[in-house]
């Protein structure tokens, strides 16, 4: 139960009015789920703040609270207060006889040992249309995740990390807190509040200590910012309970096939997708196909001209070889007609030399001299 130790800095409930409650304060949700002129019954009612706003609202207010001095306080705005410890007394116990409209549980279920079981007294309580009102403090925020990654879950005298609290509550176990307990809820509400805070009430963390990577994973949660969870109950009937789980169970079908036909959609859809993207490829495989048979008959026809080409290179180097044994050929005839000239050559001079030596001997000189007297006596003669 709240408030087990007067440390707590409650607002004044003068200066408390409803025209000054900010739009995303719980007190401000919770008035809203209240409504007008009822018959409430406030538990942890602190000092009657809750209560004075209330009784603007035309309510008629009793109060349970363990604390003895906050409860003093409180009867100044409440018809009466009870005080006493929820987790020893039974609500049953000492409220026996009266009813009401709405139950109000302002952050408070966190602090009983078994909240599971007040709430089920309290059906016990409440009128034939009676519900219950609750904020409970959100466990899950971004700064106390956070602050575990970094090894720290340090109590506060205020906020989620209050060193009173007993429990701790997600969005999903403050759903179930309030079904396994006989109740339906009707309205879902949130107060909100940043990561990164230096309202007191949450860890004050330095963002520049984590990695954007870690904050971008953490900021997907829907409840990340999340400070409190604001409930209205309806309590069931056994019948209705079972009817309330068999439409749930639907509703779950229901969902589940729509999320079925939905995937179903989204995999006809991928494979409507897919067989474009095959006949799309298909198409190009033909073209590629074609493009290669095309590139083949080509390989082919340059195949054929190389091979002619590569047979007239071979043609022309036997013409070739065959010229340049000719060549060769005419080239030896050449060389030996060049040494047999070299060789005549040689004869010749000699011979020339060989007349040289004659025509400048005794006995040529004498010869030549008779054949002169020989032709001048025949001239003589022949006159």
């Amino acid at each position: 139960m709240i408030n087990k130790s007067w440390e707590k800095d409650y607002p004044s409930p003068e200066h408390l009015t409803t025209d000054n409650l900010d739009e995303n304060s719980s007190l401000k949700k919770m008035l809203d789920f209240i409504g007008e002129k009822k018959q409430v019954i406030d538990f942890g009612c602190a000092t009657g703040y809750f209560a004075n706003l209330l009784n603007s609202k035309g309510c008629i207010v009793t109060g349970v609270e363990i604390n003895s001095d906050a409860a003093k306080i409180a009867e100044q705005y409440c018809k009466k207060v009870v005080v006493t410890d929820l987790d020893i007394k039974s609500i049953s116990g000492i409220l026996p006889t009266e009813e009401f409209d709405v139950a109000v549980f302002g952050d408070v279920l966190e602090h009983l040992r078994n909240p599971w079981k007040v709430l089920e007294e309290t059906k016990n309580i409440l009128k034939s249309d009676g519900y219950v009102v609750a904020s409970i403090p959100n466990i899950a925020h971004g700064s106390i995740r956070l602050a575990l990654l970094q090894g720290k879950f340090d109590y506060m005298k205020l906020g989620i990390l209050d060193d009173t609290h007993l429990r701790f509550f997600t969005c999903k176990t403050t759903e179930e807190l309030f079904k396994l307990s006989g109740y339906f809820i009707e309205e879902f509400d949130r107060t909100k509040l940043p990561i990164f805070s230096d309202s007191g009430i949450v860890p004050q963390l330095n963002e520049d200590s984590f990695s954007q990577e870690i904050i971008q994973q953490i900021k997907f949660d829907r409840d990340v910012d999340t400070l409190q969870f604001i409930v209205k109950a309806f309590p069931v009937s056994q019948e209705a309970r079972h009817n309330q789980l068999l439409t749930k169970q639907l509703e779950s079908a229901l969902a589940e096939l729509d999320s079925n036909n939905s995937q179903l959609q989204e995999a006809q859809a991928s494979l409507e997708n897919s067989q474009s993207q095959l006949d799309q490829k298909q198409a190009e495989l033909e073209q590629s196909r074609s493009q290669l048979e095309q590139k083949q008959a080509e390989l082919e026809q340059s195949q054929s001209q190389l091979e002619q080409k590569q047979a007239e290179l071979e043609q022309s180097r036997s013409y070739s070889q065959q010229k340049e044994s000719e060549f060769n050929f005419k080239e030896t005839q050449l060389q030996q007609l060049n040494s047999q000239l070299h060789q005549k050559n040689e004869q010749l001079l000699a011979f020339k030399n060989e007349i040289n030596i004659i025509e400048t001997s005794k006995f040529w000189k004498m010869r030549t001299a008779w054949l002169k007297l020989k032709r001048l006596a025949g001239i003589k003669l022949n006159n």
